[in-house]
């Protein structure tokens, strides 16, 4: 419950409204739709006709009987505006902060374990997207990237950019997000001379997967038949001195790190490349299971695009994309730490069952429609607990070392922007 109170106090003060609304002038008069109701309503995930979620929406928070019309949905449209959207990324540091200081971090040898990757999604049919974020085969789109926590699936830092920003530019304004005890995993797009010197001056630790074409050394590495082996990586390529130098790293830098080879189950051989050099510490047999890990950000963004229905914005603007977009990841923040606050109960629970069990997400998000706004505004122990007894009832096994041949069977939908579902 403390928690969901530090995330709520920041909306009714002064400075924080001032550094979040895009004028001085905002937010000034008292209306319906203030500062923190307008945060409030973005967080419930509206994603039914408007005017439908806002009735709703000020039925449960007026603790009213029947729905009245307190708001229309072209007031909100106005009044969203002059919202920034970074309001929920403040919002989202303020979660993460209280989640450090409550010390529910898991650690794998001392250490952290973060992931970063990319994804893209599909924007409203809207000229000003297209110019404002670019297009793919006719359609607006943007890039989509994130800084996940691996054990507990919260999202640290997360971007909606541009198409032509690419991975590993976003993977560069992550950097900063990263905390000092933290080993962070890639996959094979990111890596790069610039990142590893980015790395190394900032004392900070990283896996990822290289192409097994890479470059000489990894080609001699694989040919060597050798497990592990630790080597100096230089930038001899033009282009990658370049990087170096527009990352503001010595493109002459020698950096030491570790290959690893590991053997598949289909007969072949990946590399892996880390930081980590103390083999005793870090032994190369862990590290197979350890880059596995990886595969939770992948799922994290099935969970925004399916789940929480993300190309479904609630709104045609840039600002609009940009608010539901992190709306989302801060909603997803807090369902997430409520199952990872749920789960030692529910293995309690079900000890003696042949699976283990985990709180079905899309149950979880489900609970909190609506519901969550009444834990913000009034803070209701018993509340809480009714919802979390709810999604400890809500589960599904988690069968673990399942492997599926990836296929699409029909084409992508991206549905008919002109018609919303009813609720």
């Amino acid at each position: 419950m403390k928690v969901v109170q530090k995330i709520t106090s920041p909306l009714d003060c002064p400075a924080f409204i001032a550094a979040h609304r895009q004028n001085p002038q905002d937010f000034t008069r008292r209306r319906q739709l203030t500062f923190k109701n307008l945060v409030l309503f973005l967080l419930n995930q509206p994603r039914t006709a408007l005017q439908t979620e806002l009735d709703q929406f000020y039925r449960v928070l007026n603790q009213a009987s029947t729905e009245t019309q307190m708001v229309t949905a072209q007031a909100f449209c106005k009044a969203r505006k002059k919202l920034n959207p970074e309001v929920f990324e403040s919002l989202n540091r303020l979660l993460q902060q209280q989640i450090d200081c409550f010390g529910l971090r898991q650690k794998w040898l001392g250490l952290r374990v973060l992931a970063v990757d990319g994804s893209t999604v599909h924007l409203p049919l809207e000229s000003t997207m297209a110019t404002f974020f670019g297009s793919h085969s006719g359609f607006p789109m943007a890039r989509l990237s994130t800084l996940y926590e691996v054990a507990d699936g919260q999202t640290l830092h997360s971007l909606i950019v541009p198409l032509t920003v690419g991975e590993r530019d976003c993977a560069h304004l992550h950097l900063e997000h990263l905390p000092a005890d933290s080993l962070t995993l890639f996959d094979r797009g990111y890596p790069g001379h610039w990142l590893f010197a980015l790395f190394a001056q900032q004392q900070r630790h990283f896996l990822m997967r290289l192409p097994c074409g890479y470059n000489a050394q990894v080609k001699a590495f694989l040919h060597s038949g050798q497990v592990e082996d630790t080597q100096l990586f230089v930038a001899n390529h033009p282009e990658a001195r370049l990087f170096c130098s527009e990352a503001g790293v010595d493109p002459a830098s020698q950096i030491e790190l570790r290959l690893i080879r590991v053997e598949l189950a289909n007969g072949e051989s990946e590399v892996l490349l880390t930081s980590l050099l103390d083999r005793e510490a870090f032994p190369a047999e862990v590290f197979a299971e350890l880059y596995h890990r990886r595969w939770g950000i992948e799922t994290d963004f099935r969970r925004l695009k399916q789940t929480l229905t993300l190309d479904n914005f609630s709104g045609r603007s840039v600002t609009a994309v940009k608010q539901d977009f992190h709306a989302a990841q801060l909603l997803k923040n807090l369902a997430l730490l409520m199952q990872h606050l749920l789960q030692p109960v529910i293995e309690q629970r079900h000890k003696g069952r042949k699976l283990r069990w985990k709180v079905n997400f899309t149950q979880g998000v489900s609970r909190l429609k609506n519901t969550l706004v009444e834990l913000l505004v009034r803070h209701c122990a018993q509340g809480l607990s009714n919802v979390l007894a709810l999604m400890a009832k809500s589960l599904s096994a988690v069968r673990s070392g399942r492997s599926f041949a990836r296929q699409r069977k029909r084409a992508a939908s991206r549905g008919c922007e002109g018609y919303k579902p009813t609720r």
